[in-house]
């Protein structure tokens, strides 16, 4: 599968606690932006530095919203009266960009700019590279109010540029875990920093042959402003001005939709649309 959406963000440059965690190991959002703001790049204190707790939160008409704009029609995904009305399994990596704004966003995003981030030198775009989403636990399907409580775990030269790998729980205030998500985000042209920390990506040659299933997925002209909705307010996806200035003839669609689209695919054509045993959601986009 070769996806055809990427998306791009503006991370913050930031870089060092200086005690701001109080010794908890874990920062609040405010404090990550106090402590990190324009502090000098060095991937080891990236790696090392306490992880960031912000509060996200989402409601069944989240859940549907989401299903609709990754094409959905399952009953089970956009019917909140359904017996077995659930959460699509790759719905929380929105909360990532959400957080628990339930209106439309900048970007990026308050939930964004909480977690630390480097930016290194020659930096030009940052594109997805790789999402591994899991479940661990069912998320409540009338909504919750939970965290996302994580970081960057791994900074490596690839190519032509640096895959800076975050890993996050989210978790409800008692500690439970409900998804384990790791997000590696390419920086092009990045250069001039040492590698440190761990990755979690690997290389997956395409497998010879034809393929085990074959599916076809139309999406609508309108995919992007539907999915946008979901909280990845990015304009190079809708606004043709920021397409342009980003390199594109057009708006694109975004990546984390084409990974939707793609797992829904893949139920309906192997699992039988029942998701309980899939797990993990791996997707890699090409750069």
């Amino acid at each position: 599968l070769k996806p055809f959406g990427r998306s791009s963000q503006t991370p913050r440059a930031c870089f060092a606690c200086e005690g701001a965690c109080a010794g908890t190991g874990t920062m609040t959002a405010e404090a990550a932006a106090a402590a990190w703001e324009g502090t000098p790049a060095n991937t080891e204190q990236v790696v090392n530095s306490p992880r960031v707790s912000v509060p996200v939160e989402y409601n069944a008409r989240d859940l549907m919203l989401y299903a609709l704009g990754i094409g959905s029609l399952d009953p089970r995904f956009v019917y909140e009266h359904d017996p077995l009305f659930a959460a699509f399994p790759t719905y929380p990596i929105c909360l990532t960009f959400k957080g628990d704004s339930h209106d439309a966003l900048p970007f990026p995003s308050p939930a964004m700019r909480s977690f630390p981030f480097p930016i290194f030198k020659g930096f030009k775009v940052g594109l997805d590279a790789e999402k591994i989403i899991e479940k661990v636990a069912e998320l409540p399907p009338r909504g919750a109010s939970l965290r996302l409580v994580g970081g960057v775990v791994g900074v490596h030269q690839k190519g032509s540029g640096a895959l800076v790998e975050s890993a996050y729980d989210l978790c409800d205030d008692a500690g439970k875990v409900y998804y384990k998500i790791i997000s590696g985000t390419f920086q092009v042209g990045a250069h001039g920093f040492k590698d440190a920390g761990v990755t979690h990506s690997r290389n997956i040659p395409p497998p010879a042959g034809p393929p085990t299933h074959e599916v076809e997925v139309p999406t609508s002209l309108h995919a992007a402003s539907l999915f946008r909705l979901s909280g990845d307010y990015n304009p190079l996806h809708v606004d043709p001005r920021v397409a342009e200035v980003g390199g594109f003839d057009t708006p694109i669609l975004h990546g984390l939709c084409t990974l939707g689209n793609t797992t829904r695919a893949v139920l309906d054509a192997v699992a039988g649309q029942m998701s309980d045993d899939v797990t993990p959601v791996v997707m890699h986009l090409e750069f």
